[in-house]
């Protein structure tokens, strides 16, 4: 189930936040960084200098205090999700270099290369040409998927989307194919070093890390104990690391009103869609967690002025 909002003119007084999702930043070229949403790092360097011109760039955790604080201009904030490595070795020195601040949503069992996460699998499939005979193998897995969108759709954007699976079989389902076709996950992932090490998740510069829930899964096709766990792993995870936790990206953008309730008492200062979107936060309106909603980068230096 979906909360949906229903949009109303911003109030006069409200400050604006704008908020740029990037996954890869990079200059590889791998069956991922070719697939996924990747922007080079001359690029990337470009879209800071538009936002740092134009916008007061701020930590992530500030916003429940930004319509308080008022500003000249309005704010913007850069976050990244699933963490990848190339964010740390190529991304976070030009952070630091043009100070700054970003966050990083990260799902914990793929540190160290332990794993791919399961839509890094759906890509994979994609990249080798085996899009149609994984979707002859799910379509053994009765009741558990609805074709109907699939050829509309196309398979990258039916396998994710919560009106075609009925559940989160789909997780299991790619790593039993994974299995018969005999590939290695973590020996894929630790070929291309596709994701940080656990040892990088720590307190540091220009950098606070934030919950992308545990497994990546679309919240709404779990029942609310499920969500609980997902969250709550994930938050236990960094919260050992000794990370104060910038708050919840959902994966996807799905969410409903248990995502809400588990997110609430770990004080998380915002919960955060890809729903491409402005934010508008008025005085006096500070309630946790915030429902924030981000817009997923360009992949050129010119398509910031575009999406803003």
């Amino acid at each position: 189930m979906f909360l949906f909002r229903r949009k109303k003119p911003p109030d006069p007084s409200a400050v604006r936040l704008e908020i740029i999702l990037y996954h890869f930043v990079s200059d590889q070229r791998n069956d991922f960084t070719l697939s996924g949403h990747t922007v080079p790092t001359a690029d990337f360097r470009r879209q800071l200098e538009y936002l740092a011109a134009r916008y007061t760039i701020v930590r992530l955790r500030e916003a429940p205090q930004l319509a308080a604080t008022g500003s000249a201009r309005p704010y913007a904030a850069v976050c990244f999700d699933d963490g990848y490595d190339c964010i740390l070795k190529e991304a976070w020195p030009i952070l630091a270099e043009m100070r700054i601040p970003a966050v990083m949503f990260i799902n914990p069992p793929v540190l160290g290369n332990r794993d791919l996460l399961w839509r890094d699998k759906i890509r994979f499939l994609i990249r080798k040409g085996l899009e149609r005979e994984f979707t002859d193998f799910l379509r053994s897995r009765r009741g558990a998927y609805r074709f109907g969108q699939l050829e509309k759709l196309g398979f990258y954007k039916w396998s994710k989307n919560p009106k075609a699976l009925r559940n989160m079989q789909i997780q299991n389902d790619v790593n039993e194919f994974f299995a018969r076709k005999g590939f290695d996950p973590a020996a894929i992932a630790s070929q291309h070093n596709l994701f940080m090490q656990e040892r990088d998740v720590a307190p540091m510069d220009y950098l606070d890390f934030g919950n992308h829930t545990w497994s990546h899964p679309i919240l709404t096709l779990l029942p609310a104990a499920s969500q609980r766990d997902e969250i709550g792993r994930c938050h236990d995870f960094l919260v050992s690391r000794g990370i104060e936790p910038a708050g919840l990206a959902l994966p996807f953008s799905p969410y409903n009103r248990d995502t809400v309730a588990i997110t609430r008492p770990l004080g998380y200062p915002c919960i955060l869609t890809v729903f491409e979107e402005s934010n508008f936060l008025s005085p006096g309106k500070a309630a946790r967690p915030l429902i924030l909603h981000r817009r997923m980068a360009p992949k050129d230096a010119g398509g910031m002025a575009a999406i803003l």
